[in-house]
């Protein structure tokens, strides 16, 4: 299989695999509580290493289920109330947008997206113009799902240091992909899967809360891990930790480990410098396909990963299954994943190929010449 499917799960390491595997039979073995015990070594190294990966303290970590899952946790634990301002960029994800939905109908805060240049990037000076005492969030998907750009997130991050805004970052397509500081981007929340640039399991994620930041948050779901019963009542943890709770998978929080031990071993500078000169060489080649459109905005590096576009006279579904059929794997990226975005653009849907650090010449000959005799099939 030529693999272009990075954005939406990274194929996992052999010893991901293993890790996951080799722990069940330890659960099989001795039960899920006493192989719990015995991993604790391993989860802290986790901790650690994400920590290290992010530029934080390994408490300022919550494990999570996946992105959306500590996405909406924090969101959700916000005390929004009626004509509050919450404010996105047009390229939010659309499970976080439809989050936003919600919360702004039970309680009456107020969705507005911030104002962008022609080319994608964030207006900084009209967004900063528009600020008021109302705005209690800005959030931002650092690169869309779609790939439409790369915002950059640490120049809004600087606006809203200033202005006191607290800032939350969805990093699903950032970690791993490029490298993250939190300290850098000056954020009090960021959250990621494991499952996507990381290449770790299905079934994992992660929440960086900015020290202190927890204590601003009022979580709508607690447990006696993230709010343990002492005698004199319950006493809401406040680190990053008030976001986990007492069920999750240890064998998935361990294949997280061995991707990250991987990725370590590889080099996470060698793995960034790798995407990025797949993408380019990718973008090259798909531009000379006949009837080619690349739909990336003017603001997204050429080195993005993620690589968006269009075949005259061929929906992006149609596109994917023929791609199928060579053993290529594609995403058709519908108006469900970056709504604001995609309206803006009228566009229905996109096909995504998105490379890995392992991304091949012959991967990308093969797509270009499947893309190249799909192209001259006329159209139904």
């Amino acid at each position: 299989m030529h693999y272009f499917n990075q954005a939406a799960g990274g194929l996992m390491p052999d010893r991901v695999l293993q890790a996951v595997t080799d722990y069940m039979q330890r659960e099989q073995a001795l039960g899920s509580y006493v192989a719990a015990q015995q991993a604790q070594p391993q989860l802290q190294q986790l901790y650690a290493q994400l920590a290290a990966l992010l530029h934080c303290q390994p408490a300022d970590i919550a494990l999570t289920t996946g992105n959306t899952h500590g996405w909406c946790a924090v969101v959700g634990a916000l005390p929004l109330q009626a004509g509050d301002r919450v404010l996105v960029t047009p390229g939010e994800w659309g499970g976080n947008y439809a989050m936003l939905l919600q919360l702004q109908a039970r309680t009456g805060c107020v969705v507005e997206t911030m104002p962008c240049t022609a080319d994608g990037h964030i207006d900084l000076e009209a967004l900063e113009a528009g600020l008021d005492a109302r705005v209690q969030l800005i959030a931002l998907t650092w690169v869309p799902a779609n790939g439409s750009t790369v915002y950059d997130a640490q120049a809004l991050g600087q606006l809203c240091a200033r202005h006191g805004i607290p800032y939350i970052i969805d990093a699903a397509q950032a970690l791993g992909h490029i490298p993250v500081d939190v300290q850098a981007l000056q954020c009090d929340v960021l959250t990621a899967p494991g499952r996507k640039w990381l290449c770790g399991p299905r079934g994992t994620g992660l929440v960086y809360l900015k020290p202190g930041f927890a204590a601003r948050l009022q979580p709508m779901t607690v447990d006696h891990v993230s709010c343990p019963i002492t005698p004199t009542g319950p006493v809401l943890r406040q680190d990053a930790r008030m976001l986990e709770q007492s069920e999750s998978s240890v064998a998935l929080k361990l294949g997280l480990l061995a991707a990250l031990d991987t990725a370590q071993a590889e080099g996470w500078v060698h793995r960034f410098a790798a995407i990025a000169e797949r993408a380019r060489q990718l973008r090259s080649a798909l531009a000379d396909v006949p009837g080619m459109s690349l739909h990336s905005l003017a603001a997204t590096p050429v080195d993005c990963g993620i690589v968006p576009f269009t075949l005259q006279g061929h929906p992006p579904a149609q596109v994917q299954q023929a791609l199928l059929q060579c053993h290529i794997q594609v995403a058709a990226s519908g108006m469900g994943f970056t709504p604001l975005d995609m309206q803006a653009r009228s566009l229905s849907a996109v096909v995504r190929a998105s490379v890995s650090a392992h991304t091949t010449d012959a991967d990308i000959q093969a797509l270009v010449q499947a893309l190249q005799t799909l192209s001259a099939v006329p159209a139904r």
